[in-house]
C-alpha cells in the first residue's frame, strides 16, 4: 500500500504543477497582452522564428535539390512576413527594409515583403491624448491648440499624425508617438541582439558588427527631440539649395513623444499623375530629389537614411511657383559622416568612374572590405567592371548555380574580412541610396541617377563642408566648393568625359525605350538595366538569382 500511496502522490504533485504552470503561462500571456504592451509574446514570436528558420536552413536545407532553396526561401520568407506584420512597430520597419533589398535578397522575400508599408491601424483617441499630457504637464491637445483634429491624418508603426492650428494661427502637423513604443523598444532591441549573436555563432557570418549602430538609430528615432535637432541641422546643410525645403519645428511644443512641425502641403515624390497636375515634370521633379539628397551625401555628410515616398512631397516653391520644390520630413533617422569618411566616400565614387582600380581597392582595403569590384557595385548599384569584360551567365547551369551557393558563405565572409573596419556610415547609407534608385526605377528611371551621384561625388572631393566651418584662407570658393583650379583642372576633363559615356549610355536607353513604346512594346529603363547587370554580377558570385520586379509594386 505504501507505495501505491507514494506514486498517487506523486502523481498529485506533478499534475498540480503542471496546472500551476499553465495557470501561470496563461496568466503571463494575459498580463503582457493587456498591461505589458505584449513585450512577451512579441519577443517570443520573433525568437521561436529564429529557430525555426535555423533548423531550415541548417537541417532541411539541400544544395544538391534545385527546387529546395526556393521552397526554403520562400517558406522562412513567409514566416518572417507574419511576425513583422503580427508585432508591429519596429519589425514594421524591419519588413519595409527587406522590401528595399530586391537587389540582394531572394525573390522569394522580395515579392512578399513589397506588401509590407509603414502603416499602421490609429490609436484610440483617449490612448494619443495620455500621452500628450503626459509630457505637457496634464494638459490636453485641446487645450494647448487653437483647434487640434482628434482623427490622424496618418498613422504609421510607431507614431501617429494630426492636423493643429496654434494659438497664433498657424497650421502645424502634430506627430505623436504611440503609447506602447517606449516600452517596447528596450525589449525589442534585446531580443534582436540576442538574435543577430546567435544567429552569427549558428551560420558563421558576420552579422552583429551592425547591431550597435542599428540600435542607436532606432532609440534615436523613437526620441522626437533628436528628430527636431536633425531637422534643423539638415536645414542648414541646405540652406543654399532653393529647390529643398526642410519645415520648421515648433520647439515649445516639442517633447520626446510629441514633435510639432509647420504644416505643408505637398504630394509624393512618386505620384506621377499628381505631380504632371501641378503642371512638373516627373523627369525635373526626380533630378531635383536625386541632386538632393547628393548634396546631402556628398556635401554635407547629414543624411536622410529613410526617404521613402511618404516623406518626400513635392510641391511649387513659394518664391517661384513655376519650379517644384522638394520637402523633406520625418527626420528621425539620420547618418552624419565624418568628414574622412565623406571625402574617402567622394574619392570612392570618382575612382569607380575613372575606372581606377588601384584607388577603389586601396580604400575597399582599408574599410575591411576584401572584394573591392563587387562592393564598388553595391555602392553604384550597377555593375563595376574595371577589365570592361561583362559578367555573363546566360549559359550558368543549375550545377554551376548549386555549387556557388554553397560557396557563399565563404564570398560572404571574404567581401567582410575585417569588420572592425567597415565605416558604421554604410549601414544607412545604403538605405537612402536604394530607396532612391527604387523610386527613380518605379517612375520608369526618369533621370541617370549615376551619373549625377557621380557629379555630386567630384564636387564633393574639393568641397567644403557647410556644416564643418574650416580655414578657407588662400583658396578659391564656389558655392560649396573650395577647389585648386590649376590642380584638378586636367582631372576634370578625364571625368567629364567618363561622366558623357555614361549619358550616352542612359539617353540610347531612354531613346530605345520610347521607340518600343511608340511600337507598342514594353521595354526595359535605364534602372531595369543596370538593376539586371547588377543582379547577373550577384548571380556569378553567390548563385542568387533576384526578383527585378518586387519594388516596382510599391507605386501605382
Amino acid at each position: 500500500g505504501q507505495p501505491l500511496v507514494r506514486s498517487m502522490a506523486t502523481r498529485r504533485a506533478l499534475s498540480r504543477g503542471v496546472q500551476i504552470f499553465a495557470g501561470g503561462c496563461l496568466g503571463l500571456h494575459q498580463y503582457d497582452t493587456w498591461i505589458g504592451d505584449r513585450v512577451f509574446n512579441r519577443n517570443f514570436r520573433a525568437v521561436w522564428a529564429a529557430i525555426l528558420t535555423t533548423y531550415d536552413y541548417k537541417i532541411n536545407f539541400d544544395a544538391t535539390e534545385p527546387s529546395n532553396p526556393s521552397k526554403i526561401h520562400g517558406r522562412v520568407a513567409r514566416r518572417w512576413f507574419d511576425v513583422c506584420a503580427d508585432n508591429g512597430g519596429l519589425y514594421i520597419k524591419l519588413g519595409q527594409s527587406c522590401q528595399q533589398l530586391n537587389h540582394v535578397l531572394p525573390p522569394e522575400f522580395t515579392s512578399l515583403f513589397s506588401q509590407m508599408f509603414d502603416s499602421a491601424p490609429p490609436v484610440s483617441n483617449e490612448s494619443i491624448i495620455r500621452v500628450f499630457q503626459e509630457d505637457f504637464q496634464g494638459k490636453s491637445p485641446q487645450e494647448v491648440f487653437a483647434v487640434f483634429d482628434p482623427n490622424p491624418i496618418a498613422s504609421a508603426s510607431i507614431a501617429q499624425v494630426h492636423k493643429a492650428v496654434t494659438k497664433d494661427g498657424k497650421k502645424v502637423a502634430v506627430k505623436i508617438q504611440k503609447p506602447y513604443i517606449e516600452r517596447q523598444i528596450p525589449w525589442d532591441l534585446g531580443c534582436y541582439r540576442l538574435l543577430v549573436f546567435c544567429l552569427e555563432k549558428i551560420f558563421d557570418l558576420p552579422m552583429y558588427w551592425t547591431v550597435h549602430s542599428v540600435c542607436d538609430s532606432i532609440r534615436q528615432e523613437a526620441d522626437f527631440r533628436v528628430e527636431a535637432k536633425n531637422a534643423e541641422r539638415a536645414s542648414e546643410g541646405l540652406v543654399d539649395n532653393p529647390d529643398a525645403y526642410i519645415p520648421h519645428i515648433n520647439h515649445e511644443l516639442t517633447t520626446k513623444r510629441v514633435l510639432t512641425m509647420e504644416w505643408v502641403d505637398g504630394v509624393r515624390m512618386t505620384d506621377a499623375e499628381k505631380i504632371k497636375e501641378m503642371g512638373f515634370s516627373v523627369e525635373n521633379v526626380m533630378q531635383k530629389v536625386v541632386e538632393t539628397f547628393s548634396e546631402q551625401i556628398f556635401l554635407t555628410g547629414f543624411i536622410h537614411a529613410d526617404p521613402h515616398p511618404g516623406n518626400v512631397l513635392i510641391r511649387p516653391n513659394p518664391s517661384n511657383s513655376s519650379r517644384p520644390q522638394v520637402v523633406l520630413l520625418d527626420h528621425g533617422l539620420y547618418v552624419e559622416s565624418s568628414e574622412k569618411f565623406r571625402k574617402e566616400y567622394c574619392n570612392l565614387w570618382r575612382a569607380m568612374v575613372l575606372m581606377d582600380r588601384d584607388s577603389v581597392k586601396d580604400i575597399c582595403t582599408s574599410w575591411g572590405v576584401g572584394d573591392s569590384d563587387f562592393f564598388a557595385s553595391m555602392q553604384l548599384l550597377k555593375p563595376y567592371r574595371p577589365q570592361k569584360r561583362a559578367v555573363h551567365v546566360a549559359n550558368t547551369t543549375i550545377d554551376d548555380i548549386l555549387h556557388m551557393q554553397v560557396k557563399m558563405k565563404d564570398r560572404v565572409k571574404n567581401l567582410l574580412h575585417d569588420t572592425k573596419l567597415v565605416p558604421r556610415e554604410l549601414i544607412l547609407l545604403g538605405r537612402n541610396m536604394n530607396i532612391i534608385r527604387s523610386c527613380n526605377k518605379g517612375l520608369g528611371s526618369p533621370v541617370n541617377r549615376v551619373s549625377i551621384m557621380a557629379y555630386y561625388a567630384n564636387r564633393g572631393t574639393y568641397a567644403v563642408n557647410p556644416l564643418r566651418k574650416s580655414d578657407n584662407e588662400g583658396t578659391i570658393v564656389k558655392g560649396h566648393m573650395t577647389v585648386d583650379r590649376w590642380e584638378v583642372a586636367y582631372s576634370e576633363v578625364v571625368f567629364r568625359a567618363r561622366l558623357f559615356l555614361i549619358s550616352c549610355f542612359y539617353y540610347s536607353t531612354k531613346v530605345w525605350q520610347r521607340l518600343n513604346a511608340f511600337m507598342g512594346r514594353e521595354s526595359e529603363g535605364f534602372e531595369e538595366l543596370i538593376e539586371k547587370r547588377i543582379s547577373q554580377t550577384i548571380e556569378a558570385k553567390f548563385g542568387l538569382r533576384l526578383d527585378l520586379d518586387a519594388d516596382g509594386k510599391a507605386f501605382g
